[in-house]
């Protein structure tokens, strides 16, 4: 009898006939297919710490970066992953939820990337990285609801969930800054005995080799302890977890998770210079210029005089 599957070395296989069609992943069918399937890759990998980085462009294109400490790819079956049947679990697959057909690594990397704009291994190891952009209008994202104000609940949804079966994993979500905010936090990426200077540059280079897209001016602002690392996530939503009723039952108001926006030196100085402009077209001047921030609400005070006339 024919093997049900075909040695690649190095620990690959790639998987035929009806044992590669009853291994085969769900159907991708939405971003959170995408997202479930490249956070089990990294639990199969052995990761422990698995952090996403998320982005919507043009609130169409939906970018996913998946950065895991698990045992990575090896160089030479980098781009062998992405073809159909190849897997690194073909004598050890992973079980899943009851019911569900065991997962093996690498199966459903040929389906998302035949379903994505772009699909690519960023970083083969220490620390892997997938980076993964989908159009949600070939392929559904179910949390965008609203075309002016779209949500990424659904996304967080899909790890809340995915926690319940594999609750030893720490997952982070969040923006790429605050996902190199908790690289860095984690000690998934090194600073380095360099310069102040040095230090921002190889924070840079390191954000930019795992497919994190963050501008020198945000590296700088994560260095200054100006953006929170992203939270980890929890099985439990935010609010659920030991919480009190009130008077008549009705459960208290949640408590206030919105950002804190905080303006630099030089965005402190080009919107004084704006509202100078503005305060002269007015006959008056500004004098001075100041700004209180709190979680969902910036509040800028600013103090205006009226020159006295001056004769010569």
């Amino acid at each position: 009898m024919d093997s049900p599957y075909r040695d690649l070395g190095g620990g690959f296989a790639r998987l035929g006939g009806p044992e590669g069609h009853r291994r085969a992943p769900s159907r991708i069918d939405s971003v959170e297919a995408v997202l479930r399937e490249l956070v089990r890759n990294a639990r199969d990998a052995g990761a422990q710490n698995v952090f996403v980085a998320s982005t919507l462009r043009a609130r169409r294109y939906r970018t996913l970066v998946v950065i895991d400490d698990g045992r990575g790819v090896p160089e030479p079956y980098a781009d062998l992953i992405f073809e159909p049947g190849v897997t690194s679990r073909h004598l050890d697959p992973v079980a899943t939820v009851p019911g569900e057909p065991p997962h093996g690594s690498g199966l459903s990397l040929y389906h998302i990337r035949e379903a994505a704009v772009e699909a690519r291994l960023v970083s083969p190891s220490s620390p892997t990285s997938f980076s993964v952009t989908l159009d949600t209008t070939h392929l559904p994202e179910r949390s965008l609801q609203s075309e002016s104000r779209p949500s990424r609940a659904n996304l967080i949804a899909t790890l809340r969930s995915f926690l319940l079966h594999a609750p030893y994993l720490h997952l982070h979500y969040g923006t790429p800054s605050a996902i190199l905010a908790s690289l860095l936090q984690n000690r998934i990426i090194q600073t380095g005995r360099d310069g102040k200077d040095g230090k921002t540059t190889k924070v840079l280079e390191e954000a930019r080799s795992l497919g994190l897209r963050v501008s020198l001016r945000t590296v700088q602002r994560i260095m200054r302890g100006e953006v929170e690392p992203a939270p980890r996530v929890s099985w439990e939503e935010p609010g659920r977890r030991g919480r009190r009723r009130g008077r008549g039952g009705e459960d208290p108001e949640p408590r206030n998770t919105l950002p804190e926006v905080i303006l630099d030196r030089e965005e402190m100085e080009r919107l004084s210079g704006l509202l100078s402009e503005a305060a002269s077209a007015r006959y008056v001047r500004l004098e001075s210029i100041e700004a209180e921030s709190r979680p969902g609400i910036l509040t800028l005070k600013a103090r205006f005089y009226e020159p006295e006339d001056e004769y010569e």
